[in-house]
């Protein structure tokens, strides 16, 4: 078993290349210091926030089944992952019979028009009602589950003692209870490297909404009566009892996922623990599959709800004041799904949600962080509309406001209601009609094509990273960055670019630190903002390097980050980054001799 284990996590260290490094030394103890919850490199706890990353011993199960029912399926037809394939030949032996039991079943159970992708993973989704393993029991009333996964309740229920459950009977006949330990290591090395971007994401998504998370609900308190009512001596005796409700995030990683996937789910409660006082929206869980880089679109997805939901409990009345009109809207929507016409409250979630998605990413874009324009934007509010999200491009644009004044979406959102146009909603569609044809048909071409980029292309970036190679090591940083633009629009991963954008962004001083009319605490913000960029931009830098042929820019890179710590007079923070840098050795071309020296003094000290 343990050189099963070995073998798996070199494996996983193959596929992983940075990610899986940068997890490792994620893993390092950090120099021990005080710490806020907000800290000035813009990472929230998780733990702080009731945002949990685990491994979960009962999706591994339930995912172990599909893969031996015959799931396949891999991401842009790529070949299984490390953990899928090592599954297949732990698992070569099973017994033939429960083998055809659990084809028959996967397959009598797939959904017309369903991607298998996501369809196999209601499997993963169930698996956080049962209880732990060996009995993998759902004891939660049956009107409470999904209709997307009631079909599947046979898979654990079994059909009685002469039919046992599938997930049981793989349990215990396949030697699971054995194999757990090996591949929910895997998972705890995922859930340890994502650590870092999961609370980037929390801080970026309370930074954006002005607020903070609310993980407890206090309800209204239950009055309970004792006594006797009838007897006139001792009449009834009241007692209150306060209430709450716990909110949670559940990330959990699944390496038996197909590479890339991700998806969220706050329609369950996850049953690992019935101790906690919630009602269904109360957990929202993110299942997440093995990556390359951090995946963290679906994360910051559960995130934004995790957040307005209970703003929009709380505004609810208000809302409601528009019930006629929202109705009104979303009926005009011919394509609205069913649940928006009858949800004021859904149809508010959905567009502000979805609205601030969109803009999150439009920002992390403008950042350097991707190519997400503002055709991709309106195509996906598009979507949204169209499914019954009927202010959701209202709110996009309201949003845009909410950012500049600054203030608690809190204090914004009744303004943002109070000014909707209801007419011009209406006519929303005629609008990006055409926006929607034409980014529909780059994304259709593009997965066509798939992720493999012609020659001539690749030969192109290649002398575009030259050219800007040589830019920067004259100085010429502003003739450096549109072609920098370029090859990340083209390829928003690309290691040597994010790295030169990163150099880039940490030279130029921004509109507002050059201008000489600006007050003295603007520029000191401006500059701050530009140096968390430049930070950021290196650290996608290092996920997204080679760990054989860019060592040497994994370890500038840190350093760099170190330096920039070092002026923001963050000491123990930059000491960690130069520590990272040293663990990488001598590399060449790389800056070994600087990180050491950074690690003896602040740089630019004396």
């Amino acid at each position: 078993m343990h050189k099963s284990v070995i073998v798996l996590l070199l494996l996983l260290s193959l596929c992983l290349g940075a990610f899986a490094r940068q997890s490792k030394s994620e893993q390092k103890p950090a120099p021990k210091q005080a710490a806020p919850q907000r800290s000035s490199r813009g990472f929230i706890s998780p733990s702080e926030v009731n945002v949990h990353i685990e491994s979960d011993v009962r999706t591994f199960v339930a995912m172990a089944a599909v893969n031996m029912a015959g799931f396949d399926y891999e991401s842009a037809g790529q070949p299984l992952s490390p953990a899928r394939a090592e599954l297949r030949k732990d698992l070569s032996s099973l017994d033939p019979k429960l083998r055809e039991e659990l084809r028959t079943f996967y397959n009598s159970h797939r959904r017309a028009g369903i991607d298998e992708a996501s369809d196999a993973l209601r499997y993963a989704a169930l698996s956080l009602l049962m209880t732990p393993p060996p009995l993998f029991s759902i004891n939660v009333k049956d009107d409470s589950i999904p209709e997307d996964l009631k079909p599947l309740l046979p898979f654990t229920r079994g059909g009685g003692s002469e039919s046992p459950a599938l997930i049981g009977q793989l349990y215990s006949k396949a030697g699971l209870r054995q194999l757990a330990q090996k591949y929910l290591g895997v998972a705890d090395v995922y859930a340890a490297a994502y650590r870092q971007p999961v609370g980037e994401a929390i801080f970026e998504t309370l930074d954006y909404f002005h607020t903070n998370a609310e993980t407890i609900i206090n309800m209204r308190p239950l009055v309970i009566s004792t006594g006797e009512p009838g007897h006139k001596a001792a009449g009834p005796k009241q007692r209150i009892v306060e209430r709450n409700r716990t909110r949670q995030v559940f990330i959990i990683m699944d390496p038996l996922a197909p590479i890339g996937t991700a998806t969220v789910r706050d329609d369950i409660l996850n049953q690992k623990d019935d101790l906690l006082s919630r009602r269904i929206g109360d957990d929202y869980i993110v299942l997440v599959g093995p990556s390359n880089t951090p995946n963290t679109e679906a994360i910051r997805r559960a995130l934004i709800r995790f957040v307005i939901d209970p703003l929009l409990e709380r505004h609810l009345k208000t809302s409601l004041a528009y019930k006629d009109q929202i109705t009104k809207l979303t009926g005009s929507i011919a394509s609205a799904q069913g649940p928006f016409g009858a949800s004021v409250y859904l149809v508010m979630r959905e567009s502000l949600a979805q609205a601030a998605e969109a803009r999150m990413k439009r920002i992390e874009a403008n950042h350097g962080g991707g190519s997400y324009s503002e055709d991709d934007a309106t195509y996906d509010l598009a979507q949204a509309y169209l499914r019954g999200a009927s202010l959701v491009f209202h709110f996009y644009e309201s949003l845009i406001g909410l950012e500049k004044v600054g203030i608690s979406i809190e204090d914004f959102f009744d303004q943002m209601l109070a000014t909707s146009n209801f007419e011009r909603e209406s006519k929303r569609a005629a609008d990006f009609e055409s926006t929607v044809a034409k980014v529909s048909a780059i994304r259709s071409a593009a997965a066509k094509t798939g992720s493999e980029r012609a020659p001539n292309a690749e030969a192109a970036i290649t002398r575009k990273i030259i050219q800007s190679d040589d830019l920067i090591r004259q100085r010429k940083f502003s003739d450096a960055r549109p072609i920098l633009d370029d090859i990340l629009r083209a390829d928003p991963r690309n290691a040597r670019a994010l790295y030169g954008m990163a150099q880039v962004i940490n030279q130029i001083p921004s509109a507002a630190e050059s201008d000489p009319k600006a007050e003295e605490n603007d520029k000191i913000e401006a500059q701050h903002d530009r140096l968390e960029r430049a930070i950021k931009l290196y650290r996608r830098a290092i996920e997204s390097a080679s760990s054989e042929s860019e060592r040497w820019m994994i370890q500038w890179s840190h350093v760099f980050i170190g330096r920039i710590l070092d002026f923001q007079e963050f000491r123990i923070d930059a000491i960690a980054e130069y520590e990272k840098a040293i663990a990488l050795g001598e590399v060449q071309g790389g800056a070994y001799k600087e990180a050491i020296e950074g690690k003896q003094k602040p740089f630019g000290q004396k």
